[in-house]
């Protein structure tokens, strides 16, 4: 039966990479003989859980979770690597990283006897994931598109072409993403090439593509999903480079926005919770992780963030509506024609890096 409904959108409190020095020292042991909430300590992105799922956790294990944000992988990875890691019970980590996260001895594997519920999670079929993970627990998965208000453009957007050779309407009205993985990855698709291509002929074609659009994009930044600081709710902007949960959680604010999987395909992609190897509280942390991963929490969590949940049981309990949604769950023919980031090579990344050092500077 299904038992939950979509939330509404809320915006919360949230503080990123510059003051998480003050977080490495508020961690704690279990449970203290005072009875003091203990307290657990979670780097992740931000708006990213429910806080109603953390209220119910903290009331019934006498616990207090805290939260470092970070805006990007690389602030997520910079502020892992200046502080050695230390600090954080747990860490959100996508596909690609994880591996890398524990050979650098961030991350460490979790004991499924201290959170059976985490054997629930595991990923769908999809090209690049791999289904089952013995290192970290899949959290959510969803996809990498373009959100546009329907009432600001004059036909709609189907295709990775009309973002990155844009019609004159569209003309100072896109913000893409400041992750050069994203830009240029989708570039690459718009060209009918792999995402993950390294021809370097290909990969021209595609800062050439890039400076040309450059006089049309109002700005590379993360995207602002909080509703006051939003650039297409506001309207300022007419279409924007995006995850799915994200302009769902939009879309929920602004019925006018529309969130659209291109038909070349775009990203697909996995975000894991990680038990951090240097935790304080590994105790804690497992039973937090177990706690996320119950059905009742785990559907009612995807319903708040707006993305399919890798949890088997939680599907059961969520509404027809939101798992009949091809925006959450895509058909497997879209799915096909969509890739997974896969690890770049050092010299491949500096590659990456000068096309969007070449786009800043045009754009400015």
């Amino acid at each position: 039966m299904n038992i939950l409904s979509r939330t509404q959108y809320r915006v919360k409190n949230v503080f990123f990479a510059p003051v998480f020095a003050a977080l490495l020292l508020i961690s704690g042991p279990v449970l203290a003989a005072t009875g003091e909430p203990a307290t657990l300590t979670f780097l992740t992105w931000g708006d990213y859980i429910d806080e109603d799922v953390v209220a119910e956790f903290e009331a019934e294990y006498n616990a207090q979770v805290k939260f470092a944000y970070y805006e990007s992988d690389a602030a997520r990875d910079e502020m892992l690597t200046t502080s050695n890691a230390e600090g954080f019970d747990l860490i959100m980590v996508d596909s690609v990283t994880k591996s890398f996260h524990h050979q650098l001895g961030w991350v460490t594997e979790f004991d499924t006897q201290q959170a059976p519920n985490i054997t629930q999670a595991r990923l769908p079929e999809l090209s690049g994931l791999e289904a089952r993970d013995d290192l970290c627990t899949p959290y959510a998965w969803g996809t990498t598109g373009i959100a546009y208000r329907t009432d600001l453009v004059s036909e709609p957007i189907t295709r990775w072409q009309q973002l990155y050779q844009p019609a004159p309407e569209l003309e100072g009205r896109i913000l893409m993403s400041d992750m050069e993985e994203e830009i240029i990855g989708m570039a690459l698709k718009s060209l009918g090439y792999s995402m993950n291509s390294d021809d370097p002929q290909q990969l021209e074609q595609v800062r050439q593509l890039l400076l040309a659009q450059a006089p049309a994009v109002a700005g590379y930044s993360a995207v602002a999903v909080e509703t006051e600081k939003s650039k297409l709710v506001s309207g300022e902007v007419s279409a924007i480079l995006t995850y799915s949960g994200d302009a769902l959680m939009l879309r929920e604010v602004e019925p006018r926005i529309k969130y659209v999987l291109p038909e070349e395909g775009g990203v697909v992609w996995a975000d894991f919770i990680c038990l951090a190897a240097k935790a304080s509280n590994p105790e804690l942390a497992h039973h937090f992780v177990d706690f996320l991963n119950r059905p009742a929490q785990a559907a009612k969590n995807a319903l708040y963030i707006n993305n399919a949940t890798p949890n088997q049981a939680a599907q059961a309990l969520l509404p027809a509506s939101f798992l009949n949604d091809p925006l959450v769950y895509p058909d497997q023919a879209i799915l096909a024609k969509s890739e997974t980031h896969q690890i770049l090579s050092p010299r491949l990344i500096k590659r990456h890096k000068r096309i969007m050092r070449d786009i800043t500077r045009a754009h400015h």
